[in-house]
Order: structure tokens, then sequence, then C-alpha cells
């Protein structure tokens, strides 16, 4: 009788290996990071690492792990390799062609809904994976939203999240610069958008997991990072209904001057900036006149 195969390392081994080999590539959550690429590997939860931590793992199990540790070492973001990241509750799919969503832009639609206007219709320009005009859809049932991104892949993806959410009775997905495809589809009560607002001397100088893996035209703004501000603000007026809210994400050293913009080139509008939870301010709401 031939001698049964040698055992494979324990899954906690595996974990510890894993966080090793992240941690001398400078993965600052070597530990969670290895803990989410093992669990998404094998289709556990990291609780299930801790629960079932001395089962010996076999060579295909360990196969699907490996390259999943190689693209992070490799500076590849977290989201990017699973394919996937949460944001306000709910799971978004990520790619290359879109921004990952980041906590902060969740205030946005925190304003929104706490805003207590009646809103029908509502447009998430630059949109990216969706994850701000789909999250207001799942959390207002009576609100239509459309999406706009000038890149296909990111109107793509964001039409494959909103099938994920199962709302694409009440969210389409459009291809263009920012207002422009919207022109025929208005007036809008709520118009959101995270533009990209980095200079171009900042974008050069990101940590590469940003610079290299997401991309630039969601993220450089031009030499002062307002160009996308003035384009936007040109065309929005266009699509906006009376009294429209407009909510803008933006860096907080230069959110007063999107304000300045806005007013200027909004007429009668007034606007009101917002702090996030770190206490800088993130947000400008622009009530349209």
């Amino acid at each position: 009788m031939s001698a049964p195969p040698p055992a494979g390392p324990q899954l906690i081994e595996v974990v510890r290996r894993s966080t090793r080999h992240l941690q001398a590539r400078g993965v600052a959550s070597a530990r969670l990071e290895a803990e989410v690429l093992v669990a998404h590997a094998l289709g556990l939860t990291r609780l299930d690492l801790y629960v079932h931590f001395d089962r010996p793992l076999e060579e295909a199990e360990l196969a699907r792990i490996r390259p999943l540790l190689g693209a992070r070492a490799s500076g590849r973001p977290l989201a990017q390799v699973i394919g996937d990241r949460e944001f306000f509750g709910l799971s978004f799919a990520v790619g290359e062609r879109a921004l990952i969503p980041r906590p902060e832009s969740e205030l946005l639609v925190e304003i929104a809904l706490g805003a207590g206007r009646p809103v029908e219709r509502a447009a998430d320009l630059g949109c990216g994976t969706g994850c701000l005009g789909i999250t207001l859809a799942v959390r207002s049932r009576l609100v239509e939203v459309d999406l706009v991104d000038l890149d296909p892949g990111a109107v793509e993806l964001a039409a494959a999240n909103a099938a994920r959410h199962g709302v694409t009775d009440r969210v389409s997905a459009f291809c263009g610069s920012w207002a422009e495809p919207l022109r025929r589809r208005g007036p809008y009560q709520l118009i959101l958008s995270n533009p990209p607002y980095v200079t171009t001397a900042e974008w050069e100088g990101l940590e590469r997991t940003v610079r290299d893996f997401e991309p630039r035209l969601a993220l450089d703004g031009g030499d002062d990072g307002l160009a996308a501000y003035r384009q936007l603000l040109a065309e929005v007026g266009s699509v906006a209904a009376p009294g429209a809210l407009l909510l803008l994400e933006g860096d907080p050293r230069r959110l007063p001057l999107v304000r300045e913009l806005a007013e200027a080139a909004l007429p009668g509008s007034r606007g009101t900036l917002h702090k996030d939870l770190s206490g800088r301010e993130r947000v400008l709401e622009l009530i349209l006149p």
C-alpha cells in the first residue's frame, strides 16, 4: 500500500507566511490583507480562518492563493485584487477603469439622504463604479438616477453594479463628458459628483498603489486641481432643476476655491462646506437658484 501524500500546511500557517510575504514588500496592513486574500481565495470568511485554523490545505487551494498574493505584493490595491469594495454597507465591483470607492465619499450620500428635499431624478457625474448614484437608488426607492462617465469601461462597470443591486429599472448609465449626455434627460433635483481634484504634480507623487493602478482620468485635476470643476460647473446648469441640490467632493485645501468658482459660475447659488469624520472640509453643498 502506497503512503498517503504528505499533508499540506495548516491554514493558520498559510496566513502567517502570507503576512510575512506582504510585510517584506511594504504592505502596511499585512496581516489584515493576508487574511482577506486567503479567505477570498478559499471562499471563506475571516472568522472561518480561525475556526478551521488547523485544517491542512491542498495544493489546489494553495494554487488559488498564490496569484492573489503575488498581485497584492506587486502593488495592486487589495480591492482590485479581490474585485470588490464595500461602500455605504453595499458591495461594489471594482476594476482598473474606475476609482476605488473611498469612505470619505460616503459623506456625499449622507448629505443627499439627509437633505429632506423632494427628489425624483438625480445624476451622478463622473460616476466611476456608480457607487454614489447606485447607493442613492438603493436607499431611496423613489429616485431615478442617471450615471455618467467619460470612460466606457467605467460606464460598463457602473451598469454591472446597478444590476448587482437590482436597480436597473431606475438607474441608467451613459458615456460622455459630465452633463453633456443628459441634456435631453433633465431636469435633475439632485446632482452628485466626486471629480478629479489632485493637481498634476500631486498625481505624480502619489503612492504607487494609486498612481500605477487607478485611472489618472479620475484623479488628475490639472495644474491647480480645479480643471474638472470648471468644466462641470459650466455644464451643470443646463440639466439642473430650479432649486436643485449640487454636491461636490473635493480636497479640503481647495474646496473654498471650488465654492468661489461655483457661486461665480452659477449666480444666485448658495454654498455650504461640510466636514468629514476627520474634521476636514470635504463636500460642497450648493443650492442652485
